[in-house]
């Protein structure tokens, strides 16, 4: 396939995914969870707590608005809500066509099998990353405006603050610490053919299997420390944690047990966990997908 035709199934794709009313609800619901972590969990909060600044639940109220510490705040509470909302794109994204019987007639346009997948996954990755660093610089707006109104010093100089190269590592590793998520999405709507089953299958995982698991198993410790080791969200919550800066912790919404980097597998080692994960759940999607009879080309919802 040519790379002008390449490029045109793409922005095929992309003018698809632009034109449905669902990624602009789920922005939408970004925005507003993004203004919730700044004016409720961060400046509202603080201001009822002014007198706990230096210690307690003021010092997090601070770190949760304040730039610069609201940038790890907004990038933990992104990630693990922006995995659930990018899975919803996803598993749409994917189940739709077959629930209108398009994708027989795309492959017969002259599009293999794998090239219909990858075209598809790169316009739901494009629109996925605008839509996050969309939400993620109206939050940073709000920072700031939030910041000067409660008289803080708006600057990066303090102790353990990030330089920008730091700042730009710190987004990718939010950013990464979804894609096996949004790839176990693509997988179950792929293998299902159903949006259903790619949302409420990853929302399962995430909010049982990760959420209650890693907690019993932390408190268990010994061998279950090894099993949770193995979950998909405690490798995430490193990538989290190295995010950090300086000490102290900030209000977050995100369902997990807050955690040290100490206690949290070391974030090189979290990081192949997560893309080996994120492989595994791709190569599936595809060898289902090259063997799959399309002759009846109807999905679920």
């Amino acid at each position: 396939m040519g790379t002008g035709l390449t490029v045109s199934i793409l922005a095929a794709e992309l003018l698809k995914v632009r034109k449905r009313w669902l990624p602009y609800l789920l922005l939408a619901v970004m925005l507003i969870g993004t203004a919730g972590i700044v004016w409720l969990g961060g400046y509202g909060s603080w201001r009822d707590e002014r007198g706990e600044v230096e210690y307690g639940f003021g010092r997090a109220s601070l770190h949760t608005f304040a730039l610069p510490w609201s940038l790890p705040a907004l990038l933990d509470t992104g990630q693990f809500y922006g995995a659930v909302l990018v899975s919803i794109l996803v598993a749409s994204a994917v189940a739709t066509e077959h629930g209108w019987g398009t994708v027989r007639q795309a492959l017969v346009r002259g599009q293999t099998r794998a090239q219909y997948l990858t075209a598809k996954l790169a316009g739901i990755v494009v629109i996925a990353a605008v839509m996050l660093l969309a939400a993620l610089a109206v939050g940073l707006v709000f920072s700031l405006i939030a910041t000067t109104i409660a008289d803080q010093p708006v600057t990066f100089d303090v102790p353990g603050g990030p330089s920008f190269f730091e700042v730009v590592l710190m987004v990718l590793r939010a950013g990464y610490a979804i894609i096996p998520y949004a790839s176990l999405a693509f997988l179950l709507a792929v293998v299902g053919r159903s949006t259903t089953l790619g949302v409420v299958g990853t929302l399962l995982y995430m909010l049982v299997a990760e959420a209650i698991l890693i907690g019993v198993l932390g408190q268990l410790g010994g061998p279950a420390d090894e099993i949770r080791a193995s979950f998909i969200g405690h490798n995430a919550h490193a990538l989290i944690a190295a995010n950090q800066i300086g000490p102290g912790e900030y209000n977050s919404i995100a369902p997990r047990e807050y955690l040290t980097s100490a206690q949290l597998p070391d974030p090189k080692a979290a990081a192949l966990v997560l893309a080996g994960y994120s492989a595994f759940f791709l190569i599936v999607a595809y060898r289902v997908f090259q063997r799959r009879d399309l002759g009846t080309d109807a999905g679920g919802g």
